[in-house]
């Protein structure tokens, strides 16, 4: 496997090297490119490369701007340190990052998440995430239009506890505990709502940030979220999520 390294900060890319190289014995390191002329130089010429680890902002602007040029569909993990636009994009997107200084096994769960995905078109999802970067507002879902057996009726997304994937139907759970199943994917459901107010806790639920009431520690570094409509929901996130879930709770 051919890991391409992108970082301007020596030591990171050096650490970044070293925790490679001490978890896997098939990966061969490129780089690091510390910039986006050398990016655009190392992509000139025929080079397979099988993952891409990058850090956002480099010392001649966003990685972004070249990223988003390369040919390809090659999985991309960005390291970065906190950036709501950023950790916002990565939301929409379901693109990994992580957070610096990375840990080493995380960097080993992306590396092996990278392994699994398919990936219809990385450098479309690229091009997307440098459009959310440069501040161009994004318009989310405001309600839903649900039938009943006698019409319709409109939910406000702000009246949502949280939504759960059930017998492949996705049913939303209100805060005056009222149900409905609507014929949406979750999937799709995810990427119409607005990330700051709406969570992908697990791959069947996704939760309103305004119905968590605490959360507490699970088994494994788990973290089961409460939420104060439902306290009895089995909402438990993964430890690959942990950080992301704290990130959008402490805002």
């Amino acid at each position: 496997m051919n890991v391409l390294i992108i970082e301007d900060v020596r030591h990171n890319a050096d650490r970044l090297t070293r925790l490679l190289n001490s978890s896997f014995d098939d990966i061969t390191v490129y780089g690091p490119l510390p910039s986006i002329a050398d990016i655009r130089r190392f992509f000139n010429e025929p080079e397979k490369i099988d993952l891409i680890l990058a850090d956002i902002r480099l010392s001649d602007g966003l990685s972004f701007d070249a990223l988003k040029d390369i040919p390809g569909d090659i999985p991309v993990i960005f390291t970065t340190a906190y950036d709501e636009y950023a950790i916002k994009a990565f939301h929409y997107n379901g693109i990994a990052y992580l957070l610096k200084p990375v840990d080493k096994e995380e960097l080993v769960e992306a590396v092996e998440k990278s392994r699994r995905m398919i990936t219809p078109s990385a450098t479309k999802e690229i091009a997307e995430i440098y459009r959310l970067l440069q501040g161009k507002p994004e318009v989310y879902r405001q309600r839903f239009l649900i039938a009943e057996k006698d019409g319709y009726i409109t939910v406000p997304v702000s009246e949502i506890s949280y939504i759960s994937a059930e017998s492949g139907l996705a049913r939303i759970y209100l805060k005056n505990e009222r149900q409905y199943h609507i014929d949406m994917a979750l999937d799709d459901i995810d990427t119409q709502l607005d990330p700051l107010q709406f969570f992908r806790a697990t791959r069947r639920h996704i939760v309103s940030i305004s119905s968590v009431r605490r959360i507490s520690n699970w088994f494994n570094r788990k973290i089961r979220i409460i939420l104060t409509e439902y306290p009895d929901a089995e909402i438990v996130v993964g430890k690959d999520k942990v950080t992301r879930l704290k990130q959008w709770l402490d805002r």
